[in-house]
């Protein structure tokens, strides 16, 4: 659960604030007269968050997602070990 903090008590409090979120992983959510309006969370979850709005932005992408999912659930698929002995070099030059 995120930390509720005042703008206010945000810019004093900023460093700290900062380490909770770097080090503990720690949200923080900033409020402006009571109401959110800003967040703050580690990074590798905001490019995240970055990356997974622009897969959902991207109709091909998307179209490219929801095909292997329905071959997935028609069991059109192969395994590791069926693919290595189909296509060896191929595997072998992905693994490097």
């Amino acid at each position: 659960m995120a930390k509720t903090v005042p703008v206010r008590e945000f810019r004093t409090k900023l460093s700290e604030l900062l380490s909770d979120v770097a080090d503990r992983r720690d949200h923080v959510l900033v409020t402006r007269n009571g109401k959110p309006a800003a967040a703050l969370v580690p990074i590798d979850e905001y490019e995240a968050l970055e990356e997974t709005a622009e897969i959902l932005s991207d109709s091909v992408t998307l179209a490219q997602i929801e095909a292997g999912i329905a071959e997935l659930a028609r069991g059109e698929s192969v395994t590791l070990d069926e693919l290595r002995a189909t296509w060896p070099s191929v595997v072998r030059a992905a693994e490097r």
